[in-house]
C-alpha cells in the first residue's frame, strides 16, 4: 500500500515532465516554423535581389558600354579640336601675312595719294599756265590798235623799252614785239629823210590817224590822216 502512494507522486512528476517537454517541443516546432517562414522570405529576398544584381549588372554593361562610346566620342572630339586649332594656327599665320600685306598696301595707298596729289598740283599749275598762255596767244593771234591817245601813253609809261635798249633798230623792234605780247599793233617804221638820212620809229593807227612813236623818249607825234578809220582788228579770228 505504502509503494502505491509513493507511485502516484512519480507518475505526477514524470507526467508533468511530459507535458513540460511536449510544451517546449510544441515552442520549438513554432520558433521552427517562424524561422522556415522567414527563409522562405529570405530566399525570396534573395531571388529579388538577385534580380536586381542582375538588372544591375546590365545597367553596369550599358553604362560600360555608354562610357567606352563616349570615350571614342571624346576622342573624336580630341582629334576633331587638334585639327581646329591647327587650322587656327594656319588661320592665325594667314591673318598676319594678309595684315602685313595690308599695312604695304596702305602705304603704297598713301604714297600714290601723295604722289596723286603732288601730280594734280602739277596739272592744276600746268593748266592755269596753259589758261594763261592761251589767253596770251589768242592776243597775239588776234591783236588790235589802240583805241586812244590816251592809252597809247599810258602804255608807254609802263613800258621801259625807251630805258632798256640803246640802239635804234633793236628798240623799234622791241617795242613791237612788246606791243603785240600785250595784243597791241606797233610796228616798226623805218623811213628814208631828206639827203638819204634814215629815221627809226615805230607807228600807230588810232581811228582814222597815224601818230609816230619815238622809242628812247616815248614821244607820240602826229604824222597823218586817214581817208577812214581801220578795223579795230585787222584780222579778226571770228
Amino acid at each position: 500500500m505504502m509503494n502505491k502512494w509513493m507511485a502516484i507522486p512519480v507518475i505526477t512528476v514524470l507526467a508533468l515532465g511530459v507535458i513540460a517537454v511536449g510544451y517546449l517541443y510544441w515552442q520549438q516546432t513554432n520558433k521552427l516554423g517562424d524561422a522556415e517562414s522567414e527563409i522562405v522570405a529570405l530566399e525570396g529576398n534573395v531571388d529579388t535581389l538577385e534580380g536586381n544584381v542582375a538588372t544591375l549588372e546590365g545597367n553596369v554593361d550599358t553604362l560600360e558600354s555608354d562610357v567606352a562610346t563616349l570615350e571614342g566620342n571624346v576622342t573624336t572630339l580630341e582629334g576633331n579640336v587638334a585639327t581646329l586649332e591647327g587650322d587656327v594656327t594656319t588661320l592665325e599665320v594667314e591673318v598676319s601675312t594678309l595684315e602685313t600685306d595690308l599695312a604695304d598696301s596702305e602705304a603704297q595707298v598713301s604714297s600714290m595719294q601723295s604722289s596723286l596729289a603732288t601730280a594734280t598740283a602739277k596739272v592744276s599749275s600746268q593748266q592755269t599756265i596753259n589758261s594763261a598762255l592761251s589767253a596770251e596767244l589768242k592776243t597775239v593771234k588776234d591783236p588790235r590798235h589802240f583805241s586812244s591817245t590816251q592809252e597809247l601813253a599810258d602804255w608807254l609809261r609802263d613800258d621801259n623799252t625807251d630805258t632798256e635798249y640803246e640802239g635804234q633798230i633793236e628798240a623799234i623792234f622791241a617795242l613791237q614785239v612788246r606791243a603785240l605780247r600785250d595784243g597791241c599793233l606797233v610796228p616798226a617804221l623805218v623811213v628814208e629823210g631828206t639827203g638819204g638820212d634814215l629815221y627809226f620809229g615805230n607807228w600807230v593807227a588810232i581811228g582814222d590817224e597815224i601818230y609816230i612813236i619815238d622809242p628812247w623818249t616815248d614821244d607820240v607825234g602826229y604824222f597823218g590822216y586817214l581817208y577812214q578809220p581801220l578795223p579795230s582788228h585787222p584780222l579778226p579770228l571770228n
